[in-house]
């Protein structure tokens, strides 16, 4: 006896649903496999990271380098823009000398860890009101807590100290690189008033802060916030790097004095006050 062959008869629909669950398994296998490859992936990402951060902390055990002292000296300028009086007709800028101390555990004695073989300033970064516009300049430390401006001087991108042992030239972009002299470095806010009209070419002017005063410029238009990078290598070229933020002083909220007085001084002190972190 024959067997009669069955035809099973798919109509459209019934393709369609086929098709469909298709292509959702299909849609579910690439799911699969992207969660497991990310999955993979941050697994990866995160030992790495983890071995990095381990390493880091085994690095960073001692403190080799650290800020542990910021001087600070506020006060303003104004520059005369008539050759002659009876009147004066003033740009006024604000300035702030800053001393930085680093401190390589000298009395421990020096060694190749703890001498600088390069230093480097970069990234550096304004955070501030509306008056003026700002720079960064290195300061021969011989001109300190005086307005002096030299462009050559001035910090782009970067700036490289030179590092001497001996015959230290404050003139120039020079560190001991046992460390016995600070960075040296000022703030200045440019023309944060121009073309201020005096009439009375006779009166007595003070070139510090009382000209802030007297121009009538808030303090809260002239507040900044200064950041850069500090980069340094030891003689085993080992680099360090520190991020430093400084809070221009302009008033002393306990003792009311303010910049308007004339200058306004201010040292930030403690130990690993800014810390070096080594990061190679």
């Amino acid at each position: 006896m024959k067997r009669r062959a069955t035809v099973v008869i798919v109509n459209g629909n019934d393709r369609y649903k086929v098709r469909k669950k298709m292509q959702l398994i299909a849609l579910l296998l690439v799911v699969l496999i992207l969660m497991t490859y990310l999955y993979i992936h941050i697994y990866y990402v995160n030992d790495e990271f983890s071995e990095s951060a381990s390493r880091l902390a085994m690095l960073n055990t001692n403190t080799t380098f650290s800020i542990d002292k910021i001087y600070l000296y506020s006060s303003a300028y104004a520059t005369n823009n008539v050759d002659s009086r009876p009147i004066w007709n003033l740009n006024v800028n604000q300035y702030t000398d800053i001393a930085l101390y680093i401190n390589n555990r000298y009395s421990e004695g020096i060694n190749y860890n703890n001498s600088i073989k390069t230093l480097t300033i970069s990234d550096v970064n304004f955070t501030k009101g509306k008056a003026g516009t700002p720079s960064l300049y290195y300061k021969d430390i011989q001109n300190f807590a005086n307005y002096t401006i030299n462009e050559e001087n001035k910090i782009g991108e970067k700036l490289d100290f030179n590092i001497v042992s001996q015959d230290l030239d404050t003139s120039t972009t020079s560190l001991y690189s046992n460390c016995q002299n600070p960075i040296t470095l000022s703030y200045v806010n440019s023309n944060i008033k121009e073309n201020y009209i005096i009439e009375d070419g006779s009166s007595y002017l003070r070139y510090d802060g009382n000209i802030l005063r007297m121009t009538e410029v808030p303090l809260t238009s002239m507040k900044c916030t200064l950041s850069f990078k500090i980069t340094l290598t030891n003689m085993y070229n080992h680099k360090y790097i520190a991020n430093v933020y400084i809070d221009i002083p302009l008033e002393d909220q306990y003792s009311g004095e303010s910049i308007y007085n004339g200058k306004i001084e201010k040292t930030l002190e403690n130990t690993n006050l800014i810390k070096f972190f080594r990061v190679e």
